[in-house]
């Protein structure tokens, strides 16, 4: 009895010692998940059904705008949402007209006040030049300390600085104007509107993104093991999380040449005919390996 009981203290040590079948498929589960500086980073999993290899990405948009206003002015119309389509040039919203049409009013009269400041200092300066013994219209036998001394004496200079101070003044009042009126500078959907009529709008607050149509971008991070198998002009799918019985196709356009601290790099595919991606949606990205 005690040799057999000494022989079954020995066996189930020895049991004890076994990997199960079901804990090798754990440990390979887990051997595809790196972790560093206390986060996680994926690795591109091998797909045996399909013979290709997959990891997670998310969809970004190639190109984009974010619109916002240069003054602090109250806010007129708001004329989009999200989601809307809108056409190149197409109106978005825009500020309280009535200060900035006021603002290139004053500057048109200011210019025309200068005007003729300036010719009634022409006729002064060319008096003095008269006075002098020259005739005003034939400038070029006049001495140039003679011209100097009139345009001085009749404020002819000055009067023309200030007309170009007052023509410099009027543009930038027409750019104000021109800025109150946010349009779309290309063909896009709306998204991320933030604000609403009657709101004081802020210098440089945004007011609403345009993302271009049909430009988008998948994004996705593989470990540098893996990178060998993706080269730009390699063809990928795309399948969203949202809906899986959905599939694009993307071509790699962009390798970050630069290793994170978790060994990953980050690679930028572009997507053809992205109908129906949002930027910022969760997708898969599937290689497809030649066997």
């Amino acid at each position: 009895m005690a040799i057999a009981a000494m022989t079954a203290g020995c066996g189930g040590g020895q049991a004890g010692k076994e990997t199960p079948a079901n804990d090798t498929t754990k440990i390979a589960v887990a051997d595809s998940v790196a972790t560093v500086a206390g986060e996680t980073v994926q690795k591109t999993l091998p797909l045996p059904e399909s013979g290709g290899m997959r990891t997670m990405g998310k969809v970004v948009a190639e190109h984009f705008a974010d619109l916002s206003f240069e003054m602090a002015l109250p806010i007129e119309r708001v004329l989009v949402h999200n989601g809307q389509q809108v056409r190149r040039g197409q109106v978005l919203a825009q500020l309280d007209q009535f200060k900035l049409r006021n603002a290139v009013a004053k500057q048109e009269r200011a210019i025309e006040q200068a005007q003729l400041q300036m010719e009634q200092a022409h006729l002064q300066m060319q008096d003095v030049i008269i006075s002098q013994g020259y005739d005003p219209d034939k400038t070029s036998q006049v001495p140039a300390s003679v011209v100097h001394n009139a345009d001085v004496k009749s404020g002819y200079a000055l009067s023309k600085s200030q007309l170009a101070s007052a023509r410099t003044q009027l543009a930038a009042a027409q750019h104000e104007l021109r800025s109150g009126v946010l349009t779309a500078p290309f063909d896009g959907v709306v998204a991320n509107v933030a604000v609403q009529a009657h709101q004081l709008a802020q210098a440089g607050q945004p007011v609403c993104r345009v993302i271009a149509s049909g430009d988008m971008a998948v994004e996705f991070r593989v470990m540098e093991t893996d990178l060998c198998r993706y080269q730009q002009g390699t063809t990928v799918s795309v399948i969203p999380i949202a809906d899986k019985s959905q599939r694009y196709t993307a071509t790699i356009s962009e390798i970050n040449p630069v290793v994170d601290q978790q060994g990953a790099v980050t690679i930028r595919a572009h997507v053809s005919h992205a109908a129906n991606l949002f930027d910022g949606m969760n997708v898969q990205v599937i290689l497809t390996i030649e066997k």
